[in-house]
């Protein structure tokens, strides 16, 4: 009878083992998806960024030879409901970091938010552009406008 108790108590002892085990690797798994979906977030943050860039630039900047030292956004913050949950993304205000005769590029950060899990990735983005001029009434030359052509280009990406 003592053996058969032993027994019993030694099968009850693996089994809350093996549901100790099942219940951490449950643990791990959400985890492991919240953070997946950060990052997912954080980079889907980063094409949004891509396109505002490109889009800014081409209504406010097109009439001047100017490029600005830093794109005010804006929106800086996407939110989407998902299984009931919220996730969300935001930007900073991309900051003009190279400018050149043809081409400029941007830096900006994302960061994606899958609640508890947070990413951050940082991109630099290459927007090429074409400056054209017209023939003054004096023979010389005089900035017509500027064509951006698309798309903008996606130059490094990093973590944060």
């Amino acid at each position: 009878m003592v053996g058969v108790l032993f027994y019993f108590l030694l099968l009850y002892i693996i089994a809350i083992a093996f549901m100790d085990s099942s219940f951490l690797e449950g643990l791990i798994s959400i985890n492991h998806r919240q953070d997946a979906q950060a990052f997912e977030m954080a980079e889907g943050g980063i094409l949004v960024g891509v396109e505002e860039i490109y889009s800014i630039l081409k209504s406010d900047y097109s009439h001047s030879q100017d490029i600005p030292t830093e794109l005010i956004l804006s929106q800086k913050e996407w939110i989407l409901h998902e299984s009931g949950k919220e996730i969300r993304f935001y930007l900073d205000n991309p900051k003009c970091v190279y400018v050149d005769e043809d081409e400029c590029h941007f830096k900006f950060t994302s960061k994606g938010v899958s609640l508890p899990a947070q990413k951050s990735l940082v991109a630099e983005v290459q927007v090429e552009f074409l400056d054209i001029y017209k023939i003054a009434a004096d023979g010389g030359l005089v900035f017509d406008r500027r064509e951006f052509i698309p798309p903008a280009k996606i130059i490094s990406f990093q973590y944060k």
